[in-house]
């Protein structure tokens, strides 16, 4: 068995490119609307650097930080985002020095938090990380993103490297999804809780966060909730 994203790595951003725009988009509107600049971001579990990477695209002057579990996700982030500040590290520990105007969590990484715990335990690391104004951006898969993908096959070719991905889901309790991503030299296994939308509005609360907005990410083939949404919230 490889670790997670050790081979996902060739491809990730031929399949994540256009979300991490889209976020981007949307950390552009949350400026323009609270008629402020986010001077410094950390984007946790920031993968290849692509939300940093269109931050900068969109003209941010802002000081960026990231970092992530996989070295390999990571080596791609640091070619992509020169003069970034960039490090291998646990989204429970929060290895980076602040304070920050804004931290982001995308990509649902959050769902890789298998314990709710450890959910909590990441939120008050970033609230320790971040200014007194500052903002949290989180993602997350939903129950709805998986209700039907239980057992699909989906074969994938990107960049010229072809793969295949399995999806299973186990209700639970703990509901848990495991996707299996197969390439030529091995499986990666990735395993991720579903987190629903009050207990991530509880746990964020619990961590002494204030929620601004919750929003359905909307499928971009028929315009319908995906299943993945996004928290805002400020330190309370």
């Amino acid at each position: 068995m490889i670790p997670a994203y050790e081979l996902l790595a060739r491809v990730y951003d031929g399949g994540w490119f256009s979300y991490s725009e889209y976020v981007a988009g949307l950390v552009a509107e949350i400026e323009e609307e609270s008629r402020r600049t986010f001077r410094s971001v950390c984007d946790a579990a920031c993968g290849t650097g692509l939300l940093l990477y269109w931050l900068r695209q969109n003209g941010s002057e802002a000081k960026l930080a990231g970092f992530d579990l996989s070295p390999e996700m990571l080596e791609r982030a640091r070619r992509r985002l020169p003069g970034a500040r960039l490090r291998v590290g646990d989204l429970r520990e929060f290895p980076l020095q602040g304070p920050f105007d804004l931290v982001t969590c995308v990509y649902d990484s959050l769902n890789y938090l298998l314990d709710p715990r450890d959910a909590e335990r990441f939120f008050r690391a970033a609230r320790g990380r971040m200014h007194g104004d500052g903002l949290l951006l989180v993602d997350f898969n939903t129950g709805t993103m998986y209700r039907d993908r239980n057992g699909l096959v989906q074969p994938h070719l990107i960049g010229g490297v072809g793969f295949r991905e399995e999806i299973a889901v186990d209700s639970g309790p703990p509901p848990i999804v495991t996707t299996t991503f197969s390439f030529p030299e091995g499986q990666e296994v990735h395993m991720q809780r579903i987190y629903e939308v009050d207990e991530v509005e509880n746990l964020l609360r619990e961590s002494g966060f204030q929620i601004l907005d919750t929003l359905d990410v909307m499928d971009a083939d028929d315009d319908t909730p995906s299943g993945k949404v996004i928290c805002t919230a400020v330190v309370a």
